[in-house]
């Protein structure tokens, strides 16, 4: 469906390659004919150009760029005072103004005092709404490669494909497919070469574009995936597994390598300490770097760096840099504090803002020496940049959003920028996100650049990107296979996404405090609103506190539809079964309840009635294997008081991936029966990875009764 408020574009084609695309007759004779007219002139070619085959009435739709600076990206030139034709996706034509005549009925758009550039290629992405695509198109970015694909993302590829949804063109992978144990939730396994062949073939009959390898595919699986990937006729990039030596993987037919992994190691001088940013011993690592008791410039071989760029050239595998996420993963407290004063800050999603800061508390233990070490370390990874595009090695511009402080579409010049930081200038940082793609995609000097015949992915920017390329952060307007979008268009988009961060934001904004005791404090947290169908039945939060004898407490804060606000604090024993558990129930008139239950039977699992449960009982649920089904013992505590021991059966399902709820994650499923003297109780739970807490990330209920139906949890934070 178009969006209220913005113009429906026609349905476009499915997405093909160049070599399948083919325009009806008539729109390759009208595309013909305004190449002519720019050739030579309208007037003094119209006549040559044969339009007898455009059906009556058909429109043709036409826009004009006038009066316009253009950025090419053929080479480091600005062509001034041009008027660039398009139609169908395409640009029909580049020439002087002075020598185009503007066909009749043609969209003119004044590029007087403004630059005309190729759209951007955010070559390292993880859309999953069309609120991350509409960032992206604000930003100028045309092309994404998503590298964790879902069937949702290849639903955006369609839908962007067909013109039913605006954004950037989508190239994608399937799920991550990573060895053992899987780092992230809802990966693919891999330990043999049979798990190979069949998670190969399975990604490509699906339709995604490339394979995902990650970091702990032992040797002989990466290997096998490699065979299975030439055999399937189906790239595959990623992740240099820890397992592999960067030279076999520069040489194994790997179509990119990622986050710089495997160059660090690869360049290390004899007998030097290295750890790597993912190493368990970075902190340790990156503080004596700080304090000068390290020197990179001894760690590091420069020889080594020199021949493992030469060696990419050779091969030909392109590196995804994604220095924005490097960068921001080790943002030190200023940093963070300028990252949040930024505009685009306005436009990230509430539950991404709130990673990002429980990213940020995971390095509590970080002193001012750490910062300082991380940041050296990431200027020895700008210098290995700086070497691979010396040596002639390939680099595509990839951010990781929205990884910490990699913002979706805003990201996209910090990245450059710190190319040019490397010491590459602007023209070669731009080359990394316009023709570098487009060689990548197999369609150098089909887009990627201004010229005649290329996609019409545009950008008209108010400054002129060869002399900073901070240039596209001032943009006037977008266009994306020829669909343009102004800048009142742009800005509207940017404000839906705002719009709805602020509504998941505002709902615990008046809430009580937390009822912590003492000194505790709550690190982590998340939240829900609960629905059946379009009804509101509240909202809840959660959260684990360490108390003062070392024991980890729960709380649930529900707020009730009528202004009731209901606390729940769970303790646990040293087994890990609750213990003690109080209940305080405050009406909207002020009047409190408060009951407080011990528990006897601490082997019994005791249930609230809250999203508290599952988060108790999140070890209990991890193990259960996948397709295995297990019966626990259960009470239920309802009104302070405790039920008849009860039967729980959790079945273990496929993992999933669930959107709109939180934030894109891999998620374990588990069906639950819960056995009651009453009755059957029947849930779904949603149990996210590490990275998200390990909590749930969507619940649902089925309920009997006159009142019943689907209760849903979703998680907004």
């Amino acid at each position: 469906m178009a969006e209220p408020g913005r113009t429906r574009a026609p349905r476009r084609r499915r997405l093909m390659t160049n070599s399948q695309s083919r325009s009806p007759r008539w729109a390759r004779a009208s595309w013909y004919a305004l190449a002519l007219a720019i050739a030579c002139g309208v007037s003094a070619c119209d006549r040559d150009a044969d339009e007898s085959s455009v059906p009556a009435g058909q429109p043709i739709a036409v826009h004009a760029f006038t009066n316009v600076n253009v950025v090419p990206m053929t080479s480091g030139r600005v062509d001034e005072g041009q008027t660039v034709l398009v139609t169908e996706g395409r640009i029909a034509g580049v020439g002087p103004s002075s020598s185009v005549e503007i066909p009749e009925g043609a969209r003119v758009v004044d590029g007087t005092g403004k630059y005309l550039a190729p759209g951007l290629a955010d070559m390292h992405a993880h859309p999953m709404t069309t609120a991350d695509l509409d960032a992206y198109l604000a930003n100028g970015v045309t092309l994404i490669r998503a590298m964790w694909g879902e069937p949702a993302v290849l639903a955006l590829r369609a839908g962007v494909a067909s013109g039913e949804i605006a954004g950037p063109r989508i190239l994608t992978s399937g799920r991550i497919v990573d060895g053992w144990p899987i780092i992230q939730y809802g990966s693919d396994s891999v330990l043999s070469a049979a798990d190979a062949g069949d998670v190969v073939t399975r990604h490509k009959n699906a339709g995604y574009d490339f394979i995902k390898v990650y970091s702990n595919l032992s040797s002989e699986a990466f290997d096998a995936i490699a065979e299975a990937a030439r055999a399937n006729d189906i790239p595959f990039a990623g992740h240099i597994p820890n397992a592999v030596p960067t030279v076999h993987a520069f040489r194994s037919g790997m179509q990119t390598a990622e986050h710089l992994m495997g160059i660090g190691p690869a360049t290390v001088a004899e007998g030097a300490e290295y750890y790597t940013r993912f190493h368990p011993g970075f902190t340790k690592y990156a503080t004596r770097i700080g304090r000068g008791e390290i020197d990179l410039d001894r760690v590091h071989d420069d020889a080594k760096l020199r021949e493992l760029a030469q060696l990419a050239s050779e091969t030909g595998i392109w590196t995804v840099p994604t220095l924005t996420t490097i960068r921001g993963t080790a943002a030190s407290p200023e940093e963070v504090a300028a990252y949040s004063e930024r505009k685009a800050m306005e436009y990230v999603d509430y539950s991404v803002i709130s990673l990002w800061r429980a990213a940020a508390a995971f390095r509590a233990a970080w002193t001012p020496d750490t910062y300082r070490g991380a940041r050296l370390q990431l200027e020895q990874e700008l210098r290995e940049i700086k070497a691979f595009h010396d040596a002639g090695a390939r680099i595509l511009a990839g951010t990781d959003a929205p990884n910490p402080w990699a913002f979706i579409g805003f990201g996209m010049v910090d990245e450059l920028e710190l190319y040019v930081e490397a010491g590459l200038s602007p023209f070669a940082a731009l080359q990394t996100a316009t023709t570098a793609a487009a060689e990548f995609m197999n369609e150098a000097g089909r887009s990627g650049i201004v010229a005649q015949g290329a996609r019409a992915d545009l950008v008209l920017l108010e400054g002129n990107p060869l002399e900073n390329v901070a240039a596209y952060r001032n943009i006037a307007g977008v266009m994306a296979a020829g669909r343009w979008f102004d800048r009142g268009d742009l800005d509207s988009r940017l404000a839906g996404i705002k719009a709805a961060s602020d509504r998941k934001a505002a709902v615990f904004r008046d809430a009580p405090a937390w009822p912590t005791q003492g000194t505790e404090m709550v690190p982590l947290s998340a939240e829900f609103v609960l629905e059946r169908g379009e009804d509101s039945l509240g909202a809840e939060r959660i959260a684990s506190v360490a108390m003062e004898n070392g024991s980890t407490a729960f709380l649930s804060q529900l707020l009730e539809p009528g202004g009731s606000v209901r606390n729940t604090r769970v303790e646990l024993g040293d087994e890990g079964f609750p213990q003690k558990i109080t209940f305080e129930r405050t009406s909207a008139d002020g009047a409190v309840e408060s009951r407080v239950v011990e528990m006897q039977d601490t082997g019994t699992h005791t249930l609230t009635g809250t999203a508290l449960d599952w988060i108790v009982l999140g070890r209990l649920l991890a193990t259960v294997r996948d397709g295995e089904s297990r019966d626990f013992p259960m009470r239920r505590l309802e009104d302070g008081s405790l039920s008849e021991a009860g039967t729980m059966t959790v079945t273990r399902r496929p993992s999933e991936v669930i959107v709109g709820h939180f934030y894109f994650t891999g998620s374990n499923r588990h069906d639950i029966s819960i056995a009651e003297p009453n009755g059957t109780r029947k849930l779904t739970v949603w149990m996210g990875g590490g990275f998200y807490t390990g909590w749930p990330v969507k619940i649902v209920e089925q309920t009997a009764g006159p009142d019943g139906g689907t209760l849903e949890y979703r998680r907004i934070l």
